[in-house]
């Protein structure tokens, strides 16, 4: 199925230059038809797609779907819209930032799908990283994976500057041990979004980071 078209892009490719409430709302409909309804229906689409590989992934689009008009108060950016359409397809929606799921972006640049967990408590950070000290085989053949190597690359995230001292031997083998998040993420051209395989590139894409996120949602359990 198509979701897209050149309108789409077309729009997500000139808002950029023209982030003001003026040309927005000159082109509100064409914003409505061709961008916020698509992406919904996408959405709607790639939430059954993963409900095997997510689970209690209960949601629908509208509780996954971020606004597109941007909270300004503490930005320096005062353009009152955001230049892409995203998600979070999780068991929380756009409101959960902890629990492994995909986020979705797509701007008029390219497309995006992260995963993994963006925001942790310190106490989270710590589960996790006992985890992977204790079990560091194990986990480094699941980031170290041919097919997950291919797609997303690598793990990253902020770090931390000091370590406690248990861990500094096995940070040297092992960097993730001072990561304050841990996401991974592969970016498409724009031009996916006119194709029949975006919901199937997206959906197998994500395949590749059931292990990873398995075993980050296991500790968060915790």
């Amino acid at each position: 199925m198509k979701y897209f078209n050149q309108k789409t892009l077309s729009f997500l490719r000139e808002l950029p230059q023209n982030n003001n409430r003026e040309w927005f709302n000159a082109n509100k409909e064409t914003y409505k038809k061709e961008v916020e309804t698509p992406f919904k229906t996408f959405i709607s689409d790639l939430i059954i797609e993963l409900q095997p590989y997510i689970p209690e992934l209960f949601v629908e689009a509208k509780e996954c779907v971020f606004r597109i008009y941007k909270d300004v108060r503490f930005s320096k950016d005062k353009t009152p819209y955001k230049n892409h359409v995203s998600a979070v397809v999780s068991k929380g929606g756009r409101k959960d930032k902890t629990t492994p799921g995909a986020y979705i972006q797509i701007s008029g640049e390219d497309i995006r799908l992260y995963s993994g967990c963006f925001v942790l408590t310190p106490t989270q950070r710590e589960q996790i990283r006992i985890s992977i000290y204790k079990n560091l085989d194990s986990f480094n053949s699941i980031i170290y994976n041919p097919s997950f190597v291919k797609t997303f690359n690598e793990v990253r995230g902020e770090k931390y500057k000091k370590i406690p001292s248990p861990y500094i031997e096995s940070a040297e083998i092992q960097p993730l041990l001072l990561n304050k998040s841990f996401y991974f993420y592969e970016k498409y051209k724009l031009e996916l979004a006119l194709s029949s395989k975006l919901l199937e590139t997206i959906v197998n894409d994500y395949k590749q980071a059931i292990q990873i996120n398995e075993f980050l949602r296991e500790v968060l359990k915790k």
